[in-house]
Parts: C-alpha cells; sequence; structure tokens
C-alpha cells in the first residue's frame, strides 16, 4: 500500500514543476481570479433541544484561484461564519469555517498529466477533491445529506487526485488524504496516522450518469455508494438518487439514502426531497425549497422541511428558513 500511494503522489509532486517549465518557455503571464459568497439564514425549528425561537446565521466564502498555463489552476478557500446549525438542524449552506476569523479550507494545485488525465495535489484539500464523476445534480440546499454521503466524507488534508475523464462520458478516480498532514509536526501514510482512500467509477452521459464510489479509512469505517441522475430534454426535470452504507470498525453499520426533483417553476427551481440523514436509524426527512433570482448574483431561497422524531420527546422536527445568496 506505501509504494502504491507513493506511485500516485509522485508524478503528482513533480507535476508541480510544470508550470514553471511551460512559462520559461511561453511567458505566459498568470491571471487570477476570486469568487466571494455571502450567505444569510433566518429560520426556526418546532419542537427543537434549542428552541422555537427565531434564529440566524452567516456565513462568507472566498475562492482565489490563480492559473499560470491556462490549462492548470492554483485554488485557496477561506471561509468565515457562525457555525454549521442553526436552530438545531438548519444548514443550507454550511460553512466549513464556523469561527468569527476567516478560516483556510482548502489549498491545491490541479493541473492535467496527459489528455483526459488530471492531477490535484495540495496540504489541504477535501476527501472528495478532484473526483471526475457526477453522483448527484439534487442542489441539497436543505437538511438532506447536508453533511455528505459517507462514501464521499473522507476527511481533508494533504493528498492527492489522480481522475481520468474519456471522451466515452466514462470516468475513473482515485483519491488520498491524511488527515493530520496539514499539521507539519505530524506524518503523512505512515503506520500511526489517519489516512483516507476514495475511489471512485462513473459515467456522464447525455442526460444521464452516475458513479459507484468506495472510500476506506485507515482506523475508522469502510463506505461504499451509487448514486445517479437523469435528465430528461423533453421536460424540465431532473432526478437524482443516492444510496450509501458506511460499516465501521466498532459500532453497527448504518445506511443513507437521498431522492431528489428539480424542476423548473414560474421564473425559476422548485426542489423536493425526501431521504434518510446520516445517523438517524433511517428516520425520514421530507424537505421543499424554491430558489428565485432577484438580481444577477442575489437569489432568495424559501425552504420548509420535516424529520421524523426528531424534536423533544420524539415528536417530529419541522421547520422553516428563509437564505439570501450573493455571488461576486
Amino acid at each position: 500500500m506505501k509504494l502504491f500511494k507513493s506511485l500516485l503522489i509522485a508524478p503528482a509532486a513533480l507535476g508541480l514543476m510544470a508550470p514553471v517549465a511551460v512559462n520559461a518557455d511561453t511567458a505566459f503571464s498568470p491571471t487570477t481570479k476570486l469568487k466571494s459568497s455571502v450567505n444569510f439564514t433566518v429560520g426556526s425549528n418546532t419542537d427543537s433541544a434549542d428552541g422555537d425561537e427565531l434564529h440566524s446565521s452567516y456565513e462568507m466564502k472566498w475562492k482565489a484561484t490563480t492559473s499560470f498555463t491556462g490549462e492548470d489552476k492554483l485554488v485557496g478557500k477561506f471561509e468565515i461564519g457562525s457555525g454549521k446549525t442553526l436552530a438545531g438542524g438548519i444548514d443550507p449552506q454550511s460553512s466549513k469555517g464556523g469561527g468569527k476569523t476567516p478560516t483556510l479550507t482548502d489549498l491545491y494545485y490541479q493541473f492535467p498529466l496527459a489528455e483526459d488525465l488530471t492531477i490535484s495535489i495540495g496540504p489541504k484539500m477535501d476527501g472528495d477533491q478532484g473526483l471526475a464523476g457526477t453522483t448527484s445534480v439534487y442542489g441539497e440546499p436543505v437538511l438532506l445529506a447536508a453533511d455528505g454521503y459517507y462514501a464521499l466524507a473522507g476527511e481533508g488534508g494533504t493528498g492527492a487526485t489522480i481522475a481520468y475523464a474519456g471522451d466515452n462520458g466514462w470516468n475513473a478516480s482515485l483519491n488520498m488524504t491524511a488527515a493530520d498532514g496539514d499539521d507539519a509536526s505530524k506524518g503523512i501514510f505512515g503506520d500511526d496516522t489517519e489516512d483516507y482512500v476514495t475511489a471512485q467509477l462513473g459515467f456522464d452521459g447525455d442526460g444521464f450518469g452516475g458513479t459507484f464510489t468506495y472510500s476506506d479509512s485507515s482506523d475508522t469505517y469502510t463506505a461504499y455508494g451509487i448514486g445517479g441522475y437523469f435528465q430528461p430534454e423533453s421536460i424540465p426535470v431532473t432526478v437524482s438518487a443516492y444510496f450509501d452504507s458506511m460499516d465501521p470498525e466498532t459500532g453497527e453499520e448504518d445506511e443513507n439514502w437521498v431522492v431528489g426533483v428539480e424542476a423548473d417553476a414560474g421564473p425559476d427551481t422548485l426542489g423536493v426531497g425526501v431521504g434518510t440523514q446520516k445517523g438517524t436509524d433511517e428516520k425520514l426527512t421530507y424537505e421543499a425549497w424554491y430558489d428565485y433570482k432577484i438580481a444577477d448574483g442575489v437569489k432568495i431561497t424559501p425552504m420548509i422541511w420535516t424529520s421524523e422524531d426528531a424534536g423533544v420527546g420524539g415528536e417530529d422536527l419541522s421547520g422553516a428558513a428563509v437564505n439570501v445568496k450573493y455571488k461576486f
């Protein structure tokens, strides 16, 4: 396994030198773009342990992307926000930062190694960063899969991904991350480190596609997931479905599934979903939301939901919220 990991990471590390060589030959000037987004959310749950009061949350994200060759990108992401949850479960746009000072959440470099073959490598990247497949096209702005699917939830850290995306629609990816790798005092991919491996095989065709994903943690769990989507040309509707299962080293196996539908409704998009949330013993959650674009870069999303037996005293937990998102 150590030799296999080295074979994956070594060519990626060598590829970091590619932009220098290209710039020397072509005098290409690096270009940098900065994108930002802001979310304001106000809402409340009934029968929540946090009470029925109106709550609010916020987050702001920055993404800086620099290209040295026109085909590569160096990405750095920062986030600041009031936390991942609101009123015991609202998570329309969860913030990794969850603090009142900006937090570096991602730092990686991505470049083409050959035609149809891409490498991503960095000191801080997600367990699903750089995977070539499309598992779902459902927006997931409320509760369902808010914390990510088990098979796609490998903890971020120092990592590398090699991804193939062919012209025939087939794709395959392999990601490896060391959860403690962004701490310089700890090792990576060693006997006593927490490492994650995620392998994925997928297909993206004309209006449909999906993936099979397998994930393994060095000492925590194994998981697999199957997902797919359908986007017919004849009607403005998309359907996505996903199922995955996690088998921990200790404890019982847990399963998670989601079905989500989006459709054009009036000027914008209506979404409805049903499924289970991770660790809820297969209790169902239902949600509905509507994306309404008020201006270029400004979108408002009212949403409602209910989760079986998730409230105080085993009652159903229901709630509503409004999210306003700005992109610039």
